[in-house]
């Protein structure tokens, strides 16, 4: 089942499903409440793989941070691939986990968004990748609405989130051994 707004407005504000929403920019559509881009990263070298018992990403720069009141506009490069990170924090409960829909405007202009989904237990900012398919830039403003986040709810029994990248990590640095879940 899908939760409606008035089960989000509730969850938001009796369990923190999501913090850093402010009143002014919240935005509920449809079913779900919009996410802000807080952070943009570019690829920038080395390498990255992805084994059976171990993983490291190549490394990221920090292009654009979003600060309230400020305004901050980037230009996607065609051919270039970035991680972004959502403004707001996601606290998922045992019982949901939240679907990431990007917003239409994007893929109208050849950017296409990828993010999943946050797990029961999923505890962070939540991060995506982008990437300009056209073959212009595409301006893109800090805090500005990027993806709906939809959450259903789980029946039956659920394993948390206990992986690497809780609390919102967006890189691995080094090569670390990958844990496997209950």
């Amino acid at each position: 089942m899908i939760l409606g707004v008035q089960e989000l407005k509730a969850l938001i504000k009796e369990k923190n499903l999501i913090q850093g929403l402010d009143e002014s920019d919240i935005n509920f559509e449809g079913c779900g409440v919009d996410l802000r881009l807080g952070e943009l990263h570019e690829m920038e070298s080395g390498e990255g793989f992805l084994h059976i018992n171990e993983r490291k990403t190549p490394n990221y720069k920090l292009v654009a941070k979003f600060e309230k009141g400020t305004s901050n506009k980037v230009k996607l490069i065609p051919g270039k691939f970035y991680i972004g990170v959502t403004h707001e924090t996601i606290n998922t409960p045992v019982d949901l986990f939240g679907w990431f829909i990007p917003r239409t405007t994007l893929y109208a202009n050849g950017v296409l968004v990828q993010g999943i989904r946050t797990d029961p237990g999923f505890n962070g900012k939540f991060k995506f990748f982008m990437f300009n398919t056209s073959d212009r830039p595409f301006e893109i403003e800090m805090g500005s609405r990027i993806a709906n986040m939809v959450f259903h709810t789980v029946q039956g029994k659920t394993n948390l989130y206990k992986g690497q990248w809780q609390g919102g990590r967006v890189f691995i640095k080094e090569k670390e051994k990958q844990i496997k879940q209950d």
